[in-house]
């Protein structure tokens, strides 16, 4: 249950978007203890993350990232064009019934890869939940009336996207698939297939389900990918760290590893090379 699936309601320019991930999103919190309440916040970024990121037809990259004043002070998302997400969130404290992102603002980034292909859309944070906030980016970065469904728990993230597509005007049936959609539940939609969704809750349409797309967890701390990270802090600090505290460590913040890298593997970076380090 690692999938996204896309789906259109024929003749009323109304998209939308279904994903279920199990293993995927395992993978995204299992170095991290996170609290239960910036789990589901986490878990549902994901979810709305590569919802959209499935549903652009140029498959771009696209990352979400909400930052606040609140208890948690940073949240990012990211997915690439083959749909394998990463996520992380920063929090100093979590205390029940507190918003946890308090005041601050949410960033939608899109790189097609293309010159001029990059976009990014910045708006002030609607309110504690991620499903305000992206409602509210959609209609006023986007003109798009959008509406966002979304569960997770510390097994399974998931969630639904209902769209209006660009220069449609059935507001009637979208309002209507909006009012069938707010009878889910984290069950239904973890427990039957997509087809059988469809029909469930939106029997008095026709709905066209296009095939369903695998989501991996993606994480980039690659020897190669760490000495570029470390070489980017320069001789003079690499060098300082190793006779300070004997060698240099990284910490990869979306999968919470450590590496450690011996004074000779400093070395190795410093002429270039990508040595592995020690993972502890």
């Amino acid at each position: 249950m690692n999938e996204a699936q896309n789906f259109l309601f024929e003749n009323h320019g109304i998209r939308g978007g279904i994903v279920r991930l199990r293993e995927t999103w395992l993978q995204t919190i299992a170095q991290h203890h996170y609290s239960e309440t910036v789990r589901q916040l986490l878990g549902e970024t994901v979810a709305a993350t590569v919802l959209l990121g499935a549903s652009l037809k140029d498959q771009p990259k696209i990352s979400i990232q909400m930052q606040g004043n609140g208890a948690l002070s940073l949240l990012v998302v990211q997915c690439t064009g083959d749909l394998r997400v990463r996520g992380m969130a920063q929090a100093q404290h979590d205390l029940p019934g507190e918003n946890l992102l308090g005041s601050g603002r949410l960033s939608v980034n899109v790189d097609t890869g293309r010159e001029n292909g990059f976009f990014q859309g910045i708006v002030p944070l609607a309110g504690p939940r991620i499903t305000d906030c992206l409602e509210s980016y959609f209609e006023k970065s986007e003109q798009l009336a959008t509406k966002l469904y979304l569960f997770s728990d510390d097994e399974t993230a998931s969630g639904l996207v209902l769209q209006m597509l660009p220069g449609a005007e059935d507001h009637e049936a979208f309002n209507t698939a909006c009012m069938l959609a707010n009878t889910l539940t984290a069950a239904e939609i973890r427990a039957a297939t997509a087809s059988e969704l469809l029909r469930k809750v939106f029997s008095g349409f026709d709905v066209r389900l296009f095939a369903a797309k695998p989501v991996l967890h993606d994480c980039r701390c690659t020897p190669e990918h760490l000495a570029r990270i470390a070489r980017m802090l320069g001789k003079e600090e690499l060098e300082s760290l190793v006779i300070e505290r004997g060698n240099v460590e990284l910490t990869c913040e979306f999968c919470n590893r450590h590496f450690r890298y011996s004074e000779n593997q400093v070395g190795a970076i410093l002429r270039g090379e990508a040595p592995s380090a020690k993972l502890h």
